[in-house]
């Protein structure tokens, strides 16, 4: 089923007659608690925090709107190699990834490091997604910025700003009902690599029917709307054994090494022309991780509760994995900052003992 992924979504928007939480949860088996709903009537988010069914994956971030019945397609978290993750989600797609490469090819392009970003229209207006919220209005984006809410800041009105500025055409092809999934850098955030200059880089392009096109619909796409593509390092064909595989694999992670790059992202595609993604990533961008402020951690924690009310606060293993996704990183560094601000905001004040009780 996960592997027609743009089918399923399809019959969701055709079986359902409406979207809500509980239709939602029972449509995709999944439990409740991992959809949100902005407002009365508002757009319904998809949260993995956690689950590794592969549903969960390929649900990532995809915005359910109940008015007009709208479906945003969410942008799969990208795993590494099986070596780097004890995942079975990793291991079963990258095997599928041999046999793709044995019959056809996958395409290599150049890894981006920074904020993903869904442009699309609903009734008119663009939004600017990312994974967790459906308009950009994430709590956090300068990472290792001290109190970003109080400096404004929003993963939207950036992502607009560069859009109107730099690639103004693009509002056309959300009005035909594509999604641009964009990788947004900005020199003051705090990223592996640092960027140059703010700018929107096209990674995919999601068509009406909720599939991602291949590379050479997006390099036209891109050239008629004028957008700046990821570039294409190469691509493998002819892989019959994961051996041979896993060495172009190594080979990779040592020329991006050498240019001092974020890494690869292999592309490979479906029967049903659906796509499957692996990240490639050299040991330093593996090893890397953000310091977060304190403040930077209140800014999320408050969010999600805004988000999703006090109750969350009774499952603080749930609670640390939604944490992490707000925050886009799931690594170990990262896990302890969260759980360490955990512990503190969660964990009662032990009360002070009297004069008294310590003389006793």
């Amino acid at each position: 089923m996960y592997l027609e992924f743009a089918s399923t979504l399809r019959k969701c928007r055709d079986l359902l007659d409406q979207f809500d939480i509980p239709a939602l949860a029972e449509f995709f088996k999944v439990p409740k608690r991992h959809f949100h709903q902005v407002g009365a009537g508002g757009p319904i988010i998809f949260h993995q925090a956690g689950l590794t069914s592969p549903m969960s994956y390929l649900l990532r971030g995809t915005i359910f709107w109940p008015k007009g019945k709208q479906i945003v397609r969410g942008y799969p978290r990208v795993l590494p190699s099986s070596d780097y993750t004890p995942e079975r989600f990793a291991s079963t797609e990258e095997r599928r990834i041999i046999g793709v490469i044995s019959d056809s090819e996958a395409v290599i392009e150049n890894k981006i490091d920074g904020t993903n970003v869904r442009v699309y229209q609903h009734k008119g207006e663009l939004f600017y997604a990312t994974t967790e919220v459906y308009d950009g209005g994430s709590p956090l984006v300068g990472t290792g910025i001290d109190n970003v809410r109080a400096l404004g800041i929003d993963y939207g009105a950036q992502a607009g700003r560069l859009l109107h500025a730099f690639y103004p055409q693009a509002e056309r092809l959300a009005g035909l009902g594509y999604v641009m999934v964009f990788e947004m850098v900005l020199p003051e955030r705090e990223t592996a690599i640092i960027a140059q200059k703010a700018d929107l880089i096209l990674l995919d392009v999601i068509d009406p029917d909720f599939v991602f096109v291949d590379r050479m619909e997006k390099e036209r796409i891109a050239e008629d709307y004028g957008l700046r593509v990821a570039p294409l390092h190469g691509r493998l064909h002819g892989t019959t054994d994961a051996l041979s595989f896993h060495k172009q694999i190594r080979g990779l992670e040592h020329i991006a090494t050498s240019e001092n790059l974020a890494g690869y992202v292999l592309k490979a595609r479906t029967d049903e022309g659906d796509q499957i993604l692996m990240k490639i990533e050299p040991s330093q961008i593996r090893d890397w991780a953000p310091d977060f402020s304190q403040s930077d951690l209140t800014a999320v924690y408050e969010t999600i509760i805004e988000d999703m009310g006090d109750g969350i606060k009774t499952d603080p293993i749930f609670l640390e994995e939604v944490m992490l996704d707000y925050l886009g990183y799931h690594r170990r560094k990262v896990r302890w900052q969260v759980q360490d601000f955990l512990e503190q905001i969660l964990t009662p004040e032990k009360p002070v003992a009297s004069k008294a009780d310590q003389q006793n």
